[in-house]
């Protein structure tokens, strides 16, 4: 059932594009990608996942704040200017702690890091550990 907190960027069909520098964040999302039924592929450094990008053409990317080589915030634009990818809905992964940067205009939504990975939520509810949330109007 879902609940009136549920803020989803994702619908069914999405191929999810998963950045982040953290080898294990990233496989766990992946994997919850996955398990939800999306066609996901990893990347754990900014020109990776442009290249995979440019052979997947993703229809959501979340984006660590950790790259290397490109960071995410050139990643993010770089994405937007792939022919078939200008309407990707771009998610920042922030740490529990960290605010985004008046950068983030590049970014559609904000998703929360757990502060336990031992959460088994979907990782798009709302909730105390885990959230998803639309960035400021551009």
């Amino acid at each position: 059932m879902m609940s009136p907190t549920l803020i989803t960027p994702f619908r069914p069909g999405d191929r999810v594009l998963v950045a982040c520098g953290d080898h294990t964040l990233a496989e766990a999302l992946a994997r919850s990608f996955a398990a939800a039924g999306f066609s996901v592929r990893i990347a754990f450094d900014g020109v990776a996942a442009l290249d995979k990008a440019r052979a997947f053409f993703p229809t959501a990317a979340v984006l660590g704040m950790d790259l290397r080589y490109l960071d995410s915030f050139q990643l993010a634009r770089a994405l937007r200017t792939i022919p078939g990818c200008a309407r990707v809905r771009l998610l920042a992964l922030l740490p529990p702690a960290v605010a985004l940067l008046d950068r983030h205009r590049c970014f559609d939504y904000e998703l929360r890091a757990p502060q336990c990975t031992r959460d088994v939520r979907p990782l798009w509810l709302d909730g105390d550990n885990m959230s998803v949330r639309p960035t400021a109007a551009r």
